[in-house]
Order: C-alpha cells, then structure tokens, then sequence
C-alpha cells in the first residue's frame, strides 16, 4: 500500500498558549498510531506529519478535544481545517475506489472475451443508423 504523508498545523487556543499546554498535547500526539512526528513550533503551534491512510487530521484534532485541548477557532483555522478535512476525505475515498475500478475492469475485460450472445455482430456504422 502506498503512503500519504501529510505535514499540517495545529493552532491551539490562545488560552492554551502555556509551553506546558503545548508539550503535554505533542506527548499525546507522539504516542498516537499513524502520527510520524510532532514539532513544537512555538507555544500553541504543533505542526504534525502523518500517514493519511493511517489516521486523518479530523480524527487528530477530535482526539486533542477529547483529552481537553481546545482548537483555534478564527475564520482562517476553521476554514483551513475545513479544507484539510475535505482533501483528505476524497483521498481515502479514492484509495478505496482505485481497487474497485482494478477488480471491475477485471470482470469487463472477462466478459468482453467470453462468447455470448449479447454481442452485436453489426459494424459500428450500421449500428449507429440502423
């Protein structure tokens, strides 16, 4: 399986700015499965890579509200985490279906090389105005 790796920013809330805050959420990050690496950048900024396939940054930032940390909520955070969100929604979706389209493609192709008599023997041309 191929890996997504994704870099993305956690602001915490300005109230959560304490360098104690900040650590304690990056420890619970470290020991989360799929989280590659959490960097402190400064007090209430974490920047976090991990594997999409593995665990999304919706599932990250409800984990952090679960444990009692509160999210940044201006325009700006809500609307890129929105973003983020939605992005990595259709790739796990895609994943899914590039397996689906391999396993479907298999069976037209079979059925396209067995005999039956769903075929129409016409040429095209006569079947377009026919």
């Amino acid at each position: 399986m191929i890996e997504k790796l994704k870099r993305r920013s956690i602001w915490l809330d300005e109230h959560d700015e304490d360098p104690a805050v900040t650590e304690s959420a990056a420890a619970l990050l470290r020991d989360v499965k799929g989280v590659l690496r959490v960097h402190i950048k400064r007090p209430g900024h974490l920047v976090v890579s991990y594997n999409v396939r593995r665990i999304t940054l919706q599932t990250i930032e409800a984990l952090l509200a679960e444990f009692g940390y509160r999210l940044r909520t201006s325009l700006f955070c809500r609307l890129m985490r929105s973003l983020c969100y939605y992005i990595e929604d259709i790739e796990c979706t895609e994943s899914k279906h590039d397996q689906a389209d391999c396993t479907r493609e298999a069976f037209v192709k079979r059925y396209l090389e067995r005999p039956h008599g769903c075929r129409d023997h016409r040429p095209e041309y006569l079947r377009r105005y026919l």
